[in-house]
């Protein structure tokens, strides 16, 4: 009876240590957590490469909705450029400059996928083309016969001053990555105001600036500026 008793205790004790096991394994189970940690009051900074490269730091503010902040800057100066054409031959200078401070609220629709539509404005500092060209041969015209130095040079330049426009699109891409590092693609437009035309030129060119009024007319409804850029995000905390 001792040893049927001693038996019993035993295995009731085996089964109480297994419980206890079993227990302790559920409660650690139990307290991992499987969900992704949010995003909501993160920080990250970005840098972006295409139309309107430059750098930006982004706030998510709920679950839907990140800021962002961007410094946008470019140039572009390219001399001694051929310019050919079937009749002449052109030595020239292009110039383009861009520069704007600006403010984008990105809008997630699903909290699952990186799809955003975003929009804000832009504060314009510069931007502008320009352009120099002057013929490399001579031109001869019924009698008279034009040296490339008595035709002179070609002036033309398009700007569109320092104003304040908006700009919205769609993209891929956190604004605060989910990871350390993220990357996206935007796509979209600014509207601009119509820019201001300059054409003229030196000695037998500088009748080009009758011409003048006619480009302007022309470039009046010049008002859209593409959006198409990658970028490059890192969370900060």
């Amino acid at each position: 009876m001792f040893f049927g008793s001693s038996l019993v205790q035993a295995q009731d004790s085996t089964s109480a240590k297994i419980d206890t096991a079993g227990t302790s394994m559920k409660t650690s189970v139990k307290k991992i957590d499987l969900k992704p940690k949010s995003n909501v009051g993160k920080l990250a900074i970005g840098g972006s490469l295409g139309t309107t490269p430059g750098v930006d730091l982004s706030f998510q503010f709920a679950k839907h909705f990140a800021v962002r902040a961007s410094w946008v800057t470019f140039s572009y100066e390219q001399k001694d450029l051929d310019i050919k054409s079937s009749e002449s031959t052109l030595k020239g200078n292009v110039d383009f400059k861009m520069e704007a401070y600006s403010f984008a609220l990105d809008f997630y629709p699903s909290v699952k996928s990186s799809f955003k539509i975003f929009a804000g404005v832009s504060s314009i500092q510069k931007a502008s083309i320009s352009l120099s060209a002057a013929p490399t041969q001579g031109y001869t015209v019924g009698a008279m016969s034009f040296t490339p130095d008595k035709l002179g040079t070609l002036n033309f330049s398009v700007d569109y001053g320092k104003t304040t426009v908006p700009f919205a699109g769609l993209g891929f891409g956190r604004a605060v990555p989910k990871r350390r590092v993220g990357f996206g693609f935007e796509g979209g437009l600014y509207y601009l105001n119509s820019p201001a035309v300059m054409l003229g030129g030196t000695k037998f060119l500088s009748a080009m600036s009758d011409q003048q009024p006619q480009v302007q007319a022309n470039m009046n409804d010049w008002r859209y500026y593409p959006v198409f850029n990658l970028r490059l995000a890192v969370k900060l905390n």
